[in-house]
């Protein structure tokens, strides 16, 4: 009877002792391959990290070597990208951003677009009289005479800023596409410069920033400017002129003096162009009822933080 007999017991110690001898023996080729795979994987995060540190790239000057580093400022990261076409336009076109925009709470700043005009004139000498500088947004087509030429002379000359408005100011001319804005746009930075000696460095869309002529076209034109370093500016204070229908002088002044009881500081959006009368007439007023709300003047340039229509899906 093999159960319970003396070759029974011998077959148990010989099964035991094998178990004491191959346990241990598995435990210890299993952690061994753990933790061979474990300073195998830290070896390889260290080279990633080493490869992460110093990035050879070979462009088409040579050899050249990236530094990573965990500041993110520093940081560069590399895009093979093929540049847009209207990229290469007009390579003269561009102007430097500042560091900072200056936020100033009870400013104003009062803006007119589409002069020049006998009426900039007019504007011109009220703003003289009360000590104020202002922002002109010019439009150019069929102004290049000596008498407008003047005007932006004058313009400068007495501390006033000159933004680009459009030469054309054909909407759908200029929002066909981000090649035919930057040729409109183009035309009268030149001009401004041919005329005054400033280059611009801010502007404003015909129209606003969106509006119903560009909504295919706004985003790419607003960061093709962007890109070439120039400020744009829409407004929170409208003095509702734009209409061509002459808007009486008080309705205007009542609606600026109305609208800045609830802005902290603001961008007026008035017109200088011809038969605009009333705006003139009204400008007095609007000035001295936006002083005794506690509100003081400055000209736009490209260190304002500018106003900024917002797009709605």
């Amino acid at each position: 009877m093999y159960f319970g007999s003396v070759r029974f017991f011998k077959h148990i110690i010989l099964g035991s002792l094998a178990l004491a001898i191959l346990v241990p023996t598995g435990l210890c080729i299993h952690y061994g391959l753990r933790s061979a795979q474990a300073e195998q994987e830290n070896t390889l995060m260290q080279l990633e990290l080493s490869r992460q540190k110093t990035e050879t790239v070979l462009n088409s000057s040579g050899l050249f070597h990236l530094m990573a580093t965990t500041n993110q400022q520093e940081t560069s990261s590399l895009f093979w990208t093929e540049d847009l076409d209207y990229q290469q336009l007009y390579p003269d076109l561009y102007c430097e951003m500042p560091d900072q925009t200056d936020y100033n709470e009870k400013e104003i700043y009062l803006t007119f677009d589409d002069g020049p005009s006998e009426n900039t004139g007019k504007i011109l000498d009220i703003l003289k009289q009360n000590n104020i500088k202002a922002t002109f947004f010019v439009v150019t087509n069929n102004h290049d005479t000596p008498e407008m030429r003047s005007m932006l002379q004058r313009i400068v000359r007495e501390g006033h800023t000159i933004g680009i408005h459009s030469y054309s100011h054909n909407y759908a001319l200029i929002y066909s596409s981000v090649n035919a804005y930057l040729s409109d746009f183009y035309k009268v930075y030149q001009w401004v410069y041919e005329v005054t000696g400033v280059y611009p460095t801010i502007f404003r869309f015909p129209g606003g920033s969106i509006n119903e002529y560009n909504g295919g076209v706004y985003r790419e034109i607003i960061t093709e400017m962007n890109r070439r370093g120039f400020t744009y500016y829409d407004w929170n204070m409208a003095a509702g002129d734009a209409s061509e229908k002459q808007i009486q002088a008080s309705t205007i002044e009542d609606t600026v003096l109305s609208q800045a009881k609830s802005v902290k500081r603001g961008i007026v959006l008035m017109h200088d162009s011809t038969r605009k009368e009333t705006t003139v007439q009204a400008l007095q007023g609007i000035i001295q009822g936006l002083q005794k709300q506690g509100f003081s003047f400055a000209p736009l340039t490209n260190k304002v933080k500018p106003v900024h229509f917002i797009y709605k899906e």
